[in-house]
């Protein structure tokens, strides 16, 4: 049973870590999901994940040893850090929840790389379009691109074949 309390309290403190990294530091990493779907489901989860993993770091805080109070007292500061959260990342969910980049088209398939060149816009939803970039995309691993501003005017036209696929907005 001390094994089992212990793992689920070193994976709450790990998701909590993993959530922290994923809404700041990692905001500002070059690094894109591949796949919106990938990339919703994953702040889905962490967002809702939040406030039941804090719940979670009961199992390594309530312990026999400390008196009644103390333990009391970790349970109201949990419960209420755990409802803190819950109305902090609703808000994040509005202000930086809605919006990926989608692809126009593709212009360019590199020759011997496994590179591409990308017209994308930024979706915003309900919001419409909020931005538009042109840029080439390498793929890195198999959940994340790593997207590079590029301009098809300077680029070695010997290695890239001009292919101007439709991408993910289809126009009639």
């Amino acid at each position: 049973m001390k094994v089992i309390k212990k793992t689920i309290f070193l994976t709450a403190i790990f998701f909590i870590g993993l959530t922290i990294f994923a809404l700041t530091v990692g905001q500002n990493l070059p690094y894109e999901f591949a796949d919106y779907k990938i990339m919703n489901n994953f702040y889905v989860t962490i967002w809702q994940g939040l406030p039941i993993a804090i719940l979670l770091t009961l199992f390594g805080t309530f312990k026999r040893k400390k008196t009644r109070v103390q333990n009391l007292t970790f349970l109201g500061v949990t419960v209420l850090i755990s409802i803190m959260s819950f109305f902090i990342v609703v808000s994040l969910m509005f202000s930086i929840g809605f919006g990926a980049w989608t692809t126009v088209s593709t212009l360019y398939r590199h020759k011997t790389e496994d590179k591409v060149i990308k017209e994308q816009l930024f979706e915003e939803g309900a919001f419409g379009y909020g931005g538009k970039r042109i840029v080439e995309i390498k793929p890195v691993l198999k959940y994340w691109i790593l997207p590079t501003k590029i301009d098809t005017s300077k680029i070695n036209k010997n290695e890239w074949k001009f292919v101007n696929e439709q991408g993910d907005i289809k126009f009639p």
